[in-house]
């Protein structure tokens, strides 16, 4: 039995560097190259290059949260709210032989309780009204539930420039 046990191990051990030295000798795949991000410096800070294309993009936004406790003039209680932001920015520009093509998105979203909404102009949101209405209740508002929760969500910019031209909704003097 000892020498079948040491026969078997010794089987194992042949077939085991047997095997790594035949994987040694198989021919290696070349892995295909690859095109990594390039930095587009021509439009400034944080812009690459979308790879396959003479397209410099840049993505941004940020992201703010608030928290406030006070109490309003004649009331007894203390109130309390939050308001949460996000901002999505897209910025992409291409070099023609005509000039620049800029393509700029920013979208908006919030989502506020009661005490902002209801120490703001316009129920809150400045004046921001989201697509229909938040429901918490049978008794919705104007500007969401009746506790005066609000979410909104607002397309801000979204144009198209183009040498002189600007097409879309750009931020003006106006604003």
């Amino acid at each position: 039995m000892k020498s079948f046990v040491s026969a078997l191990g010794m089987a194992t051990a042949a077939f085991a560097v047997a095997t790594s030295a035949g994987a040694a000798d198989l021919p290696s795949r070349k892995a295909a190259p690859v095109e990594y991000v390039r930095v587009c410096s021509a439009y400034g800070a944080g812009f690459f290059y979308i790879p396959g294309t003479d397209t410099c993009l840049r993505v941004g936004g940020r992201v703010r949260a608030e928290y406030t406790v006070g109490s309003r003039f004649g009331d007894t209680n203390d109130s309390y709210g939050t308001r949460a932001r996000g901002r999505l920015n897209i910025d992409a520009r291409t070099a023609t032989a005509y000039g620049t093509l800029r393509t700029f998105f920013r979208y908006e979203l919030t989502n506020s309780t009661s005490f902002y909404n209801n120490t703001t102009s316009y129920g809150g949101n400045q004046g921001i009204v989201g697509p229909g209405n938040a429901r918490a209740s049978d008794r919705p508002t104007r500007f969401g539930d009746a506790f005066g929760n609000s979410t909104a969500s607002l397309v801000d910019l979204a144009f198209i420039q183009f040498g002189p031209i600007t097409a879309g909704r750009a931020q003006s003097f106006f604003d």
